[in-house]
């Protein structure tokens, strides 16, 4: 959320050189337990944070991993969608009730996105306090069009759209690109199939001072030196010359580009290669020369694999040199991380503890729980380059700031969880369940014979409630239970007298 403005002090070049020294974007929510949900994409500063998506369960993965989302200052969606902003409903209304419901305050948060934002943005109007605090941005549609060489008309995205804010992108500049593609006929796809490539280029850091050179031109006074940091010309102190900051200072650090990219379908990845506003990235364009081409350091993959392994998005991708290319969308083999873990923790002890009753988690096998998890590797081999990617983990990082540590950083990607490592942190928590779990065996395997004599006056009481049954109350998750006729009476009996701990 916007903050009050603090003494930023900008460098020649526009970037904050002491408040933002550290930034990088990271993976939020991707794995096998929640395939209907887009992964969201942090970009954090400092004193910014953009985040890329907000599907359902985003809210839940950021506060089981300690994520503050009440720093969020903008929210960009590549697609109004079920995918990307299924939580944001959930989202706005946990930042408006840190606001404490107040109505006086002029803090809010930037939401981007394709034209049909705004239908969304409107529906939300009716639930979310104090519309003040939601700012919506609609990224506009271009109006070029060119011809196909197969006489198709495809929109052409000639501009990328640079998305400004009153006293916001401090330390970077964010543009986007709007696909929406035609089908062969020249006939658009739906308002709703807009896609949106999102670029974002940090600011330049300016040069390192050279103090040789400063004593070289005559410059004595620190305050002289002040004005050259900050881009101003100044009159040398023993010279009659005028010394210009890029006497004494060196080159700007071309600062970091990011692609957050999501192509739905292979349209969208036609679309995609025939937009011009990125000819400026691309290593291999013959109209750029290795001054002017911007060099993108990542790009995250957002869209789905059968998108990815087609020859149109493999032909994009080649054309990015040395980029490190993040696919978030898909997934490890033998993948065994679960986006939210506390659900799989609570159903694997369950499944320990009676898994007649309750299955095992669907991401974890357990004949196989010992399989490895190699990473996922993308290799397209080209007359050009060849390009190898990565599978997205949860919280994977890319550093961007310092610029010594540039690159991937995993030093917050989740330890592989597996069936086993619940079962023993399970066990140390709880040494009793040990003894439980063999009861609900016996209890469950009981010959009907047997389990008839016992049960049959006591399976009445437990299913009518009544709390006389040898001294036990039945537990409240067991009231206006209608017992399963396959379980045994057994397995009833036992809840109702036997669990006494806490999973």
């Amino acid at each position: 959320m916007s903050k009050p403005e603090n003494n930023v002090r900008q460098d020649v070049c526009g970037s904050t050189s002491r408040q933002n020294t550290e930034a990088y974007v990271q993976i939020l929510g991707t794995g096998m337990d929640t395939q209907e949900t887009s992964p969201s994409v942090l970009l954090f500063f400092n004193n910014e944070r953009f985040i890329f998506n907000a599907g359902e369960g985003l809210q839940r993965f950021c506060a089981e991993h300690k994520i503050k989302l009440s720093q969020v200052d903008h929210i960009c969606l590549t697609r109004v969608c079920s995918e990307t902003a299924g939580g944001l409903p959930g989202l706005l209304l946990t930042l408006a009730g840190i606001q404490n419901g107040s109505p006086e305050s002029t803090e809010h948060v930037d939401i981007w996105g394709p034209p049909n934002l705004d239908l969304l943005v409107n529906a939300m109007k009716n639930f979310v306090p104090h519309a003040t605090m939601v700012k919506a941005h609609i990224i506009p549609r271009s109006d070029n069009v060119m011809v196909h060489g197969n006489g198709a008309a495809l929109a052409s995205s000639l501009h990328a759209e640079e998305l400004q804010a009153e006293g916001k992108f401090k330390a970077v500049s964010i543009s986007a690109i709007l696909l929406t593609p035609t089908h062969l006929d020249g006939s658009h796809f739906s308002s709703n199939d807009t896609s949106i490539v999102y670029i974002c280029n940090l600011h330049d850091i300016r040069g390192e001072f050279d103090p040789r050179k400063a004593k070289a031109c005559g410059l004595k006074k620190r305050r002289k030196l002040g004005q050259l940091q900050n881009g101003i010309s100044v009159k040398s102190d023993l010279l009659d010359i005028e010394v210009h900051p890029d006497d004494i200072i060196g080159p700007p650090i071309p600062g970091p580009i990011v692609l957050i990219v999501d192509c739905p379908t292979e349209p969208h990845a036609q679309e995609l290669l025939s937009a011009q506003s990125l000819n400026a990235y691309y290593s291999d364009s013959q109209s750029n020369s290795q001054e002017t081409t911007k060099v993108v350091n990542c790009i995250i993959h957002l869209s789905p694999a059968t998108v990815v392994s087609s020859p149109v998005y493999e032909k994009w991708m080649r054309k990015f040199g040395s980029a490190q290319h993040i696919m978030a969308r898909t997934t490890r083999k033998h993948e065994t991380t679960p986006i939210l873990e506390s659900n799989v923790r609570i159903a694997t002890r369950l499944h320990y503890l009676c898994p007649q009753l309750f299955p095992a988690p669907s991401l974890f096998s357990v004949q196989n729980d010992d399989v490895a998890a190699p990473n996922f590797k993308v290799l397209v081999e080209g007359s050009i380059s060849k390009v190898c990617g990565i599978s997205a983990e949860n919280l994977l990082k890319f550093t961007l700031r310092p610029p010594r540590r540039l690159g991937l950083d995993r030093s917050s990607v989740q330890n592989r969880m597996t069936f086993s490592v619940f079962v023993k942190e399970l066990l140390s928590e709880i040494p009793e369940i040990v003894d439980a779990t063999k009861n609900i065996s016996t209890f469950w395997h009981k010959p009907k014979e047997d389990e008839a004599e016992l049960f049959t006056r006591q399976d009445s009481e437990v299913m009518t409630g009544d709390p006389s049954l040898a001294g036990h109350v039945a537990p409240r998750c067991l009231e206006n239970v209608q017992r399963d006729p396959s379980y045994p009476r057994s397995f009833y009996h036992f809840l109702s007298s036997e669990t006494k701990f806490s999973l």
